[in-house]
């Protein structure tokens, strides 16, 4: 039946309205899963970060929404899981590259496999899954390298950092008197618990102050001592 007397009312979305489908589009929620779990995990790994930490959690319940709307397929969230052990053991283990390659397929067959939406034309494509997959491996690498690096470098706190070190006598140390030993290219003031003579490695057993208490180093290891 043919309407007569009507109008045309021009209907904007809102903001929310116009929001929402871009988030359960398949390539922008998979950037916002990749882009959470890198935040969280620079975050994680180094602490105080803030910002990483910020956009990351932001990113991360982004991707929760959809995922609560869009019909995530398991198999790639696990593959995607993988992918991520996989750069972690990079970094820790010598591989060759070889899991780190394995890492990059695992999370680009898991991106393909991660969404097939009836609201969409498709899952997440190609091209965005390689896009993402590649920076994100290279950046997991490094961070984790770093903090395993972190992790072997001597803490520095003053002339504690010294303990256990070596030196050289520079005079000849008397039981219990004070005399003068050479490290880190410095002359310190020394107490000895026997006679030592002079040029003899000696091992920094405490300290007090600014005196040295050392005795002679059994086996002087020539890497520690400074002249």
């Amino acid at each position: 039946m043919a309407l007569t007397n009507y109008q045309r009312t021009p209907f904007e979305l809102s903001a929310r309205q116009n929001f929402s489908p871009r988030i359960v589009e398949p390539d922008v929620f998979f950037l916002l899963l990749i882009l959470g779990t890198l935040g969280l995990y620079a975050e994680f790994t180094h602490p105080g970060a803030v910002i990483p930490g910020v956009v990351g959690g932001i990113c991360s319940v982004l991707a929760l929404y959809a995922m609560h709307l869009l019909p995530v397929n398991l198999a790639g969230i696990l593959l995607i899981v993988i992918a991520v052990t996989l750069f972690v053991l990079e970094a820790k283990y010598t591989s060759h590259g070889i899991m780190l390659a394995g890492g990059v397929i695992a999370m680009i067959v898991g991106a393909i496999f991660l969404i097939r939406s009836p609201l969409t034309s498709g899952g997440v494509s190609v091209g965005v899954a390689v896009a993402v997959t590649l920076p994100f491996a290279a950046i997991s690498v490094f961070l984790m390298r770093l903090v395993l690096r972190s992790r072997k470098w001597k803490p520095a706190v003053g002339v504690e950092d010294m303990l256990d070190e070596q030196g050289i006598a520079v005079e000849g140390l008397t039981s219990g008197v004070e005399g003068m030993i050479r490290i880190h290219g410095e002359n310190w003031r020394a107490v000895a618990g026997q006679q030592i003579a002079p040029g003899t490695a000696v091992r920094i057993r405490r300290i007090e102050g600014l005196k040295l208490f050392v005795e002679p180093a059994t086996k002087p290891d020539a890497a520690k001592i400074s002249n």
